[in-house]
């Protein structure tokens, strides 16, 4: 696909291209934002926690997109701080950050990467205290996504992702918060 540039004439981008950015010692910089619901499913008597969720991510291509066959793809280290509101539920904010482990399945010639996600972290949250028990909190997160590229460097992410939300007992009370929703962010790959 060609871009048009400012100063005239246009940038033609081969798709291949956008396969280096899955290299070794690439960075890639992402903001993504989103909404999660709890309880997932028909949890009788669970109270609500319908909150906003935004993050901004650094991550780290630890190997090259170099196997074979439909799983070609390369293993990315990402970090993300994140916050949001609760919109619908007790309390009022989530703030943290997460250590994620992606696997992209990155293809010749595609300008769509889908990736699969699994992370750890901590927050402090404020949402209902028979849930969680307290202030601090750990997340257990799993998410499916894809990139699109839509110009050099530029990809757009569409995600799902599920989140638990604990405090692993340190508290008396942990029943734990479960919750999915969609996400939607930018990345610059560099």
């Amino acid at each position: 696909f060609s871009i048009p540039l400012a100063l005239g004439g246009t940038y033609s981008a081969r798709a291949e291209e956008f396969s280096d950015y899955f290299h070794h010692d690439r960075y890639e910089m992402t903001l993504m934002s989103g909404v999660m619901y709890s309880p997932i499913g028909a949890d009788k008597g669970r109270s609500r926690e319908y909150y906003t969720l935004s993050g901004l991510q650094f991550g780290w291509m630890v190997t090259d997109a170099d196997a074979g066959g439909w799983w070609r793809g390369n293993l990315e280290l990402s970090l993300e701080a994140m916050g949001g509101a609760v919109f619908d539920g007790k309390g009022s904010y989530i703030a943290g950050g997460t250590a994620w482990l992606r696997y992209n399945f990155v293809q010749p010639n595609w300008r769509v990467v889908p990736y699969l996600q699994g992370g750890l972290g901590a927050e402090a949250t404020d949402m209902d205290r028979r849930l969680i028990g307290e202030t601090f909190n750990f997340n257990l997160d799993v998410a499916a996504g894809v990139r699109c590229f839509l110009a050099p460097n530029w990809a757009l992410d569409l995600e799902c992702r599920y989140q638990h939300i604990s405090n692993a007992t340190i508290s008396k009370h942990d029943v734990g918060i479960n919750a999915v929703g969609p996400m939607m962010g930018v990345t610059y790959f560099f």
